[in-house]
């Protein structure tokens, strides 16, 4: 099976504008890639795979299932947070274009000395509602979530906690926490400015992790934290 004929089997029993309007793409661009007389670029590839809860292996490769397996969804608008049953998407019943799909990748991000960065492969998506993240974000496709390791920012965000982070806040806010690379290693610290091009880099948990300065060219910002969960059971 090619590519364009695994987009016409992803659409299913959709119209073609119906699967195109969460997407912004023309019908009849959608009916090129399905006949295989052009080709559709990543982003094209990567916004269906998170509309529809589509395997990006599958889509690319033919590998897999065509199906993201399960993922936790977060509901948004004052709703509880719970598990889709067979595809990474919204609870049987609800309508997929209201969902937007973030990813979960395998990188930890370091609270405590830094941690080596081993990948950044997507392991899962979580699906969050549009209009919940159109009030904390310019766009979906700037999201990722990351697993935290390390206590250096507790009790705000703990060890096994997850956050989000929006790339596209990459300036410094005082105070305001942020994801940073340094090397091979990212971790989460407080941000604050200083005089001479400086930045303070600091920790919520203070009696085991002094503040310290870094010159502002040394830093990496990622993206900063705009949103974190928590298990609150033992599994």
């Amino acid at each position: 099976m090619e590519l364009g004929e695994r987009l016409k089997k992803a659409r299913g029993t959709l119209s073609a504008p119906e699967f195109c309007r969460p997407l912004s793409l023309h019908k009849n661009t959608l009916y090129g890639y399905e006949k295989g007389t052009s080709v559709p670029d990543a982003t094209f590839l990567a916004d269906v795979c998170r509309h529809y809860g589509i395997s990006p292996a599958w889509l690319l490769l033919g590998d897999g299932p065509m199906e993201m397996e399960a993922a936790y969804i977060y509901m948004g608008e004052g709703e509880t947070e719970g598990r889709g049953e067979g595809r990474a998407g919204p609870l049987p019943g609800a309508d997929p274009a209201e969902f937007d799909l973030v990813p979960m990748v395998e990188t930890r991000l370091s609270a405590g000395n830094g941690s080596f960065v081993l990948s950044e492969n997507v392991e899962g998506y979580y699906a969050f509602r549009k209009s919940w993240v159109r009030s904390v974000a310019a766009s979906a496709r700037d999201l990722v979530l990351m697993r935290v390791d390390g206590d250096s920012m507790r009790p705000t965000i703990n060890s096994g906690d997850t956050v989000m982070i929006d790339a596209s806040r990459r300036t410094i806010i005082e105070g305001q926490i942020f994801a940073l690379r340094f090397d091979d290693t990212i971790m989460i610290k407080r941000l604050s400015a200083r005089p001479g091009g400086r930045v303070l880099v600091g920790s919520d948990n203070r009696q085991e992790f002094d503040p310290y300065e870094v010159d502002l060219a040394d830093l990496h910002v990622l993206g900063q934290i705009i949103f974190f969960s928590r298990v609150l059971i033992n599994i």
